[in-house]
């Protein structure tokens, strides 16, 4: 079994301090969430491309900079200068592949936790998150919906995950809609596996209690959407369900924590010779 270490974060949610990796805790129960899953089963394609672009990127648009960094000359006291340049090198090299991610991360992380608060636009100390803002509360306005909760932890204990829905909301029709707020550049595939992971949470809880009202109105839930924001537009899109997307999801579930439980060849043979199912 994978051993979690953990830091402190967000009650009944904590972060694997060595890989990353979140989970959430439910009577004692330690469950992936429903992030965590995707990068237990490998980071998704066409992030792992975007990653190795701006490694690229950086090393042909500044490559004065780092032959630089390769010939600096021997520090004093330094017994294995080449060695040390080397990882200083790879270190800038492999940071290109974070920075611009992370730094829309904590926007889009503000935006979010702005947006769930219903923090009025006076109130918002970054300029930056302002204009993502005023399109959260224009499309709030457009659509004439009724938010009926925010930042709900969700769980399925049958499957084995957990996670925390963005708005659960009441269209003017009476349909229940689960949305989850984005402000990266797009909206992609693997978004509609997290959002079909809240709508087969088994009920919604905290602090080990199940909320009977908000589990009801979550499995009346007829809709999955995403709210795309940007600083210039809002884009409304609601995500079909469908068996082969359920399945999609559970197929994730069941791969992220086999591959999570046999990291290596090892593993497999272990659970072989402890009379491990053999083929037909």
């Amino acid at each position: 079994m994978l051993e979690i270490k953990l830091t402190s974060g967000p009650r009944n949610a904590s972060t694997d301090a060595a890989t990353g990796l979140r989970y959430y805790e439910w009577q004692g129960r330690k469950l992936p969430s429903t992030t965590t899953l995707r990068r237990m089963a490998g980071l998704p394609f066409m992030l792992h491309q975007w990653t190795v672009s701006k490694v690229v990127e950086r090393a042909t648009d500044e490559y004065p900079l780092l032959v630089q960094m390769m010939e600096r000359p021997k520090r004093p006291r330094e017994r294995v200068r080449d060695k040390n340049v080397k990882k200083e090198a790879a270190r800038w090299l492999r940071s290109a592949a974070t920075e611009e991610r992370d730094s829309a991360a904590e926007l889009g992380t503000l935006v979010h936790d702005l947006a769930v608060a219903r923090t009025p636009l006076a109130e918002v100390k970054d300029p930056d998150a302002v204009p993502y803002l005023a399109q959260f509360y224009d499309w709030l306005r457009a659509s004439g919906v009724n938010i009926i909760a925010t930042e709900q932890q969700v769980w399925n204990l049958s499957i084995g995950y957990a996670g925390t829905f963005d708005l659960l909301c009441e269209w003017p029709d009476g349909t229940i809609d689960v949305i989850d707020l984005k402000t990266g550049r797009g909206t992609y595939t693997d978004h509609a596996l997290q959002l079909v992971s809240y709508a087969l949470a088994e009920f919604v809880g905290f602090d080990n209690v199940v909320d009977r009202p908000l589990t009801k109105a979550l499995h009346a839930a007829s809709s999955m959407s995403l709210l795309h924001l940007t600083a210039t537009e809002w884009e409304y899109q609601r995500i079909p369900a469908s068996a082969e997307l359920f399945n999609a999801f559970k197929g994730l579930c069941t791969f992220a924590t086999w591959a999570s439980e046999n990291p290596d060849l090892k593993a497999l043979l272990d659970y072989e010779a402890k009379g491990g199912v053999t083929l037909p």
